[in-house]
């Protein structure tokens, strides 16, 4: 599947906000739901980490938003609270289910 190019500017993202994956990755699957759980800033870029339903995660720049996600215009109010500290927190908090309000059960 050809790469979706970006035809209008990136929509905005905040932690808490809910996307559906366009297409298959490495990390999900195409119609698998993420929340952000990081708004970031790398280098003077910034950029957008996404945990999905089956407990993918992945950072996206503004353009790669676009291109793999639809971002919904929805957030997750528990989700909106999240404060990342590294991976392995965040591991542990999928796992004990702190993010279920906003995922639902794994697509899996």
């Amino acid at each position: 599947m050809p790469l979706r190019e970006p035809t209008a500017p990136p929509p905005v993202v905040e932690v808490g906000t809910l996307a559906v994956a366009a297409r298959d990755s490495a990390v999900c699957r195409a119609g698998e739901v993420g929340v952000c759980y990081e708004v970031y800033e790398v280098g003077g870029r910034s950029g957008y980490s996404f945990l999905f339903q089956d407990g993918g995660y992945d950072g996206f720049s503004p353009g790669d938003a676009v291109r793999f996600l639809d971002v919904q215009p929805v957030r997750d109010a528990a989700a909106s609270t999240y404060a990342f500290r590294n991976v392995s927190q965040l591991r542990r908090d999928y796992e004990r289910g702190l993010f279920q309000s906003a995922l639902g059960p794994p697509a899996r």
